[in-house]
């Protein structure tokens, strides 16, 4: 069962979507060769070591001109970081399964001259952040927090 989002919700969710379409044409406008060139400048990877498809990088290099590895949320924490608090993600496509039809025009960018296998046509708008956007666990860990201090009033205790 789907739950129901505010209206708030539906709101924020759609100005991601429009952001995201807006960012999409900017990278379809691109003629290929600049796409090309533009990612072999860049060389964006994701904190396991594997590179970006060429929409991708094409995708984070408008949002974020000096990215350089990217991950999402939680690999960064297996990697022994976290985002700071406030940071806002770079939006990127990931392919999902289930998908049936046609492969559409992004799946061929984003999987190359080889699509996506059969049935495996859906994408869903993704959130990664750039190294600069997180810091080390242990550093963050090691900050002493302040304990807030409660006075006791003995008088009133009961001998």
């Amino acid at each position: 069962m789907k739950r129901q989002l505010t209206a708030e919700q539906e709101a924020a969710r759609k100005a991601r979507k429009e952001k995201f379409g807006a960012l999409w044409k900017q990278v379809a406008a691109m003629p290929e060769l600049e796409r090309v060139q533009l990612a072999n400048k860049l060389g964006i990877v994701t904190c396991e070591g594997h590179e970006l498809s060429l929409c991708n990088t094409m995708l984070i290099a408008l949002q974020n001109p000096t990215a350089s590895i990217v991950g999402g949320f939680r690999q960064w924490l297996k990697h022994g970081r976290c985002v700071r608090k406030g940071e806002h993600g770079l939006m990127i496509w990931c392919p999902t399964g289930g998908g049936k039809g046609e492969v559409p025009p992004m799946a061929i960018i984003v999987y190359g001259s080889n699509p996506a296998p059969e049935g495996d046509h859906r994408f869903i708008i993704g959130t990664v952040f750039d190294i600069g956007q997180t810091e080390e666990l242990e550093a963050r860990q090691s900050e002493p927090e302040e304990m807030p201090v409660r006075e006791v009033n003995l008088e009133l205790c009961p001998a």
